[in-house]
């Protein structure tokens, strides 16, 4: 009996994952989150990417800004979206195709890996979010 052992070749391999670079997929969920946003509280349109973020940062640091003393920044940005703050994927099953559809996980992930997705889905969001916060001036 002959055995044919098939090997991929680096493209191959290439052409078949879909997991992103950490900088690339961090970008497409910039995207996506503020493609969320629309208009500001009083519904007024919000147009480009620095009032968005300016909109976003505004509202976390006006209703939860005392949670930053107590708990820092990163888990109040995490409770904060966990509430629902910004209209972005909640379900869990719809977490597990973001993360695919933005390029942090591959396609086709076991349920271990659906389930760790989910479960750090605020924490992640939060790190995201606060990556493009804008650096305040020395005054």
């Amino acid at each position: 009996m002959i055995q044919v052992i098939m090997f991929k070749t680096n493209q191959q391999r290439k052409e078949t994952m879909t997991k992103l670079h950490h900088t690339a997929y961090k970008k497409n969920y910039k995207n996506y989150i503020l493609s969320t946003i629309e208009e500001d509280g009083e519904g007024k349109p919000l147009t480009t990417e620095s009032k968005k973020i300016d909109y976003i940062f505004d509202r976390f640091n006006s209703e939860y800004g005392f949670m930053i003393e107590r708990v820092g920044k990163y888990k109040a940005m995490s409770e904060w979206l966990s509430g629902l703050a910004l209209d972005i994927e909640y379900y869990n099953d719809a977490i597990v195709d973001l993360a695919i559809k933005m390029g942090s996980i591959n396609p086709n992930p076991n349920d271990k890996l659906k389930n760790t997705v989910a479960a750090n889905y605020w924490d992640f969001m939060a790190n995201i979010i606060l990556g493009f916060e804008p650096k305040k001036q020395a005054a």
